[in-house]
C-alpha cells in the first residue's frame, strides 16, 4: 500500500472497526460492543473533542482506525484511546501515518488547546512491538502502573509533546 488515505470516521465505519480491533486481539467480540457509544458519541457530540480516524487504500476502505480525546482535569493534554490496524496490512506505515495525521491535527489545534498526547498500552510480550511503534515515533516511556490490567500486566504510558 502506497500513503494511506486517511478521513474521519462516519457510522459505517463502526463495524469494520470494530472488526479490526478484534482481529488484532485487542479486544472481543464481546468488548468492542463499547465502541458504538464511543463512535456515536464523537459524531454527535455527545462525547465533547472525541475524534476517530480511519486509513485505507481508498476513500471507502478501512484498514486501520485511531481515536484520541482530550483528557479531562489536564492542561492541555490528549490522549490517544485506541489505534488499531488489520493485521494483514501491519508493517506497511498505515499505524505510522495515523499516528501523524492525529499528532497533526492536533498540533493545528495550537498550543491554547494542545500540549501532549498521552498513550497507553500493556506490558505483555503480544505488545512488545506496540511499545517499539510509539518508541520509534519520539515517545517516551513516561510511567509503569503494575499489575494495572491484571497479573503480570502492567500499564506503560508514553508521551509526546506536542509543542515548539
Amino acid at each position: 500500500m502506497t500513503s494511506p488515505t486517511i478521513r474521519a470516521a462516519t457510522a459505517s465505519d463502526l463495524n469494520r472497526i470494530k472488526d479490526i480491533a478484534v482481529a488484532a486481539e485487542m479486544f472481543t467480540p464481546q468488548e468492542v460492543e463499547f465502541f458504538d457509544d464511543m463512535l456515536h458519541g464523537a459524531l454527535d457530540g455527545s462525547l465533547d473533542g472525541h475524534h476517530w480516524l480511519v486509513a485505507g487504500s481508498d476513500s471507502k476502505s478501512v484498514v486501520g482506525a485511531a481515536q484520541f480525546a482530550p483528557e479531562p482535569f489536564a492542561d492541555r493534554m490528549w490522549n490517544l484511546y485506541f489505534i488499531a490496524v488489520d493485521p494483514a496490512h501491519q508493517g506497511l506505515g498505515i499505524g505510522s501515518a495515523l499516528m501523524a495525521h492525529a499528532e497533526a491535527d492536533l498540533r493545528g489545534r495550537g498550543e491554547e488547546i494542545t500540549r501532549t498526547l498521552v498513550v497507553e498500552t500493556s506490558s505483555t510480550d503480544q505488545y512488545a512491538r506496540t511499545r517499539q511503534f510509539y518508541l520509534g515515533l519520539g515517545y517516551d516511556e513516561e510511567a509503569r502502573i503494575r499489575q494495572f490490567y491484571g497479573p503480570d500486566d502492567d500499564k506503560v504510558v508514553f508521551w509526546k509533546s506536542l509543542v515548539p
